[in-house]
């Protein structure tokens, strides 16, 4: 019998799970899997009761690559916490090892990222459009197809303009859903908070102001606010607008991050969120739930798209873009008093 303190082995999972060397490896060190859910449910309790970890290190010398990385800007968001949550959950499913990198924001510090990473030779990388938002794709794009020469899968997690494949969400359409509802409202004077090159952030801004105009706006009654995607950011383009005459009576943030700003700086000004101004998001982060009032936005399926580019970059046949859809959650930020909450 192997004693405690002695280290568990391949062998050793093996030998009490009943099954063949050869099967508890595939099930454990992430080979082709033809055995049985049962079967590989018990092999995996198995590994874990007698603590056993397969050396990944040594499994990426013989070129099995196991490691999977997601590279975002500023990996402690929120979205890219849930993203990250559906990666790791689907990387246990399937024997990977699922980690996250961050970015930084220049060019020089994506390239510095991108070559640390390439040197760790992963099996996959899955990389958040709006960590390069900022960059240049062409100062970026022969890093990334330094990955794909190395036999590396590049994935990208919303819009982008590079030929690798994406999981995606429908800007333009969320856009055009809240602007919609928004110009519905009854009231008159809008403003968009957005951002320039930032793809996701200026596809919605196409679609606030498809939505507006389907409701009778005119393009040249739309107030556009340009501001940095913070909530800083949204504090200075709510100052602006509060400041304006007249001064508009709704606000349309690009993300929940400026309209969170927004609320909040329009709440120092004594300007009363929504009886005179109605504010939406798009994102329905945590916050957007717990902050006052509550924000209209629409909700996104974060945890689906970490996943779904997770099962992307594993695909052994060429990917095609995935496109998720969003849902719209009206909450008391755009809901005056006397109207039911739905």
């Amino acid at each position: 019998m192997r004693r405690a303190y002695q280290k568990a082995t391949l062998r050793d999972v093996a030998e009490v799970a009943g099954v063949s060397t050869s099967t508890a490896s595939r099930v454990l060190n992430g080979g082709d899997l033809n055995v049985s859910e049962k079967l590989t449910a018990r092999v995996r309790a198995v590994a874990e009761s007698l603590g056993y970890a397969s050396n990944q290190a040594a499994r990426a010398l013989r070129g099995q690559r196991t490691a999977v990385v997601l590279l975002a800007s500023d990996p402690r968001t929120a979205s890219i916490a849930a993203i990250a949550a559906g990666m790791e959950a689907a990387g246990r499913e399937r024997g990977v090892l699922v980690s996250i990198a961050a970015a930084g924001r220049d060019a020089a510090a994506h390239r510095s990222a991108l070559g640390v990473l390439r040197g760790l030779r992963p099996r996959a990388l899955i990389v958040t459009s709006a960590s390069f938002a900022d960059v240049p794709s062409e100062q970026i794009l022969p890093e990334l197809e330094r990955f794909r020469a190395d036999g590396c899968s590049v994935v990208f997690i919303g819009e982008h303009d590079t030929p690798f494949p994406a999981v995606r969400f429908d800007d333009v359409e969320l856009g055009r859903t809240v602007g919609r509802y928004m110009g519905g409202l009854g009231r008159r004077r809008p403003a968009i908070l957005t951002c320039a090159n930032h793809p996701a952030v200026e596809s919605r801004q196409q679609g606030f102001l498809e939505g507006l105009l389907e409701q009778g706006f005119e393009s040249g009654s739309v107030s556009v606010e340009h501001c940095e995607i913070s909530r800083d950011g949204g504090r200075r383009a709510a100052r602006r607008l509060a400041a304006a005459d007249p001064r508009p009576d709704f606000v349309l943030a690009g993300n929940d991050v400026l309209a969170i700003g927004a609320m909040n700086e329009f709440r120092r000004l004594g300007i009363a969120v929504p009886q005179e101004i109605a504010v939406s998001g798009i994102d329905d982060i945590p916050l957007a739930r717990d902050v006052a009032p509550p924000l209209t936005t629409v909700t996104l399926p974060f945890a689906d798209a970490g996943r779904a580019a997770l099962e992307m970059a594993l695909a052994t046949e060429p990917a095609q873009d995935v496109v998720l859809p969003g849902r719209l959650v009206t909450r008391t930020s755009t809901l005056a008093d006397g109207i039911t909450l739905r």
